[in-house]
């Protein structure tokens, strides 16, 4: 068996697991499936994580921080000097770019979503307010480099951002229409854009 650190374990199991339910489902995503994909013997899971619900929980942390922090690096590239639409078409952008190369991470989620909606009512409630979280934390970045406020509450405005990624990652998957997804950004950064003054 490999040595290595529990951070590492964790890691590999998280990879595992988004991989297996994003080919199988997460009906075959069982404990012995995630630690095969792996390549760990069974003690490793439980070593790292209590239940498949607690990894699955971790999976939606892992995916969320690397959402949040592909659009918070965008922001900063464009600096302080950027209009908000442009601000905010970049962090779309970066969410895109995102689901283009990794759309077994947003499969994965997906399912984790429908067995919470189905098992876990508080489990699919806080992968929301998860996306919410980050969302508000984006959009009240974009306004502090832009210099501008939001005419809305924060929360609205999240909440609608949210929506409209449910829509966007749900056709991607679907169609893989890259054309359509760009000209979907560009409109969602328009519309965003006008909500703030």
């Amino acid at each position: 068996m490999r040595r290595l650190p529990l951070a590492v374990r964790r890691a590999e199991l998280i990879d595992a697991a988004v991989r297996v339910i994003a080919r199988d489902g997460l009906a075959k995503a069982s404990t012995r499936a995630i630690v095969a994909e792996a390549d760990m013997p069974l003690g490793a899971f439980h070593y790292v994580f209590r239940t498949r619900e607690d990894m699955m929980r971790a999976l939606v942390t892992e995916v969320v921080d690397k959402e949040r922090s592909a659009a918070l690096a965008a922001f900063e590239a464009q600096g302080s000097d950027t209009d908000l639409r442009s601000m905010l078409r970049a962090g779309l952008g970066s969410y895109l770019a995102l689901l283009k190369t990794r759309p077994d991470l947003e499969l994965a989620m997906l399912e984790v979503a429908l067995y919470g909606v189905r098992h876990d009512a508080t489990m699919v409630a806080d992968q929301w307010q998860s996306y919410h979280r980050a969302a508000a934390e984006g959009l009240e970045k974009a306004a502090e480099l832009c210099g501008v406020t939001w005419r809305q509450p924060i929360e609205h405005v999240a909440q609608s951002l949210i929506s409209a990624f449910d829509g966007i990652t749900l056709t991607w998957i679907a169609i893989r229409d890259a054309e359509a997804a760009e000209r979907h950004m560009d409109f969602l950064a328009d519309s965003f854009a006008r909500l703030a003054s």
